[in-house]
């Protein structure tokens, strides 16, 4: 491979497969790729304005049956620190989060093996029954995953009902790295990487806006980190609808 003919290919917006973007980790300097960049972007954004959202991360509980490995928040059910979150608490959070100038609220939180749908609706509806403009950018495929399985539901009967009861976009949480390699070894209770997008599918057939992460850097390989890349940009393929990706680490795979 030739970086020059990797970086034509980028900055005409063509799609860089695996191999070609461990080359690129490899052997491109960050310089270079930082410039192909910048001028992508200038030609996807060409007024040059920044924008960023002001939001507030509350947790609904901190009591989790998913036993990831790199997690120092989770307390199992029935621990002396474990908590589900108040609804006092919620508004003073959420009083704070709109002093300083936010409108989005990143509500997450464990698995909790006895908090249904019903405990979400609930939520939901009372935070925007009190606050009705904040934002709610809630949950996350895993956990749309824990409580389809509680309810012996759908994907999308779940997030149908957590949409009418207020949900806004869906949080990218939870892919860690998409190979189900990786997710045997850190996030054993998560949802697998198919189901995480079979979810995310069944958000935007909602209408619902979604997001992507990545966490690296523990025991994926360069490969595995581009393979997860390429399976977001796939999907955003297959689904023709805007998904943004806040890792934006390589020209032509950041284009999701």
């Amino acid at each position: 491979m030739d970086l020059s003919d990797l970086y034509k290919k980028a900055a005409a917006f063509e799609f860089l497969s695996v191999e070609e973007g461990v080359f690129l980790y490899h052997h491109a300097p960050l310089s270079d790729l930082m410039f192909i960049a910048d001028e992508l972007r200038k030609q996807q954004v060409p007024h040059g304005k920044v924008t960023w959202q002001i939001d507030r991360n509350v947790n609904t509980t901190n009591v989790c049956i998913a036993n990831c490995k790199f997690c120092n928040f989770f307390r199992i059910p029935g621990h002396a620190e474990a908590y589900i979150t108040d609804m006092p608490t919620y508004r003073k959070k959420i009083e704070e989060t709109i002093k300083y100038g936010g409108d989005q609220l990143l509500l997450q939180g464990g698995h909790h093996p006895e908090l249904g749908l019903q405990f979400y609706v609930d939520t939901f509806k009372a935070i925007k029954a009190e606050f009705p403009d904040i934002r709610l950018h809630a949950l996350g495929p895993p956990e749309v995953a824990h409580i389809t399985k509680l309810e012996k539901s759908t994907h999308h009967e779940v997030l149908k009902a957590l949409k009418e009861a207020g949900l806004d976009s869906l949080p990218g949480a939870g892919a860690e790295i998409l190979i189900d390699r990786v997710r045997r070894l850190i996030s054993k209770g998560k949802c697998g990487a198919q189901e995480w997008l079979d979810i995310m599918h069944e958000a935007h057939k909602l209408d619902i806006t979604t997001s992507a992460t990545m966490m690296f850097g523990h025991v994926e390989t360069i490969e595995e980190r581009f393979e997860h890349l390429v399976k977001i940009r796939k999907f955003k393929a297959v689904n023709r609808k805007e998904l943004t990706d806040f890792w934006h680490l390589l020209p032509g795979l950041s284009r999701m």
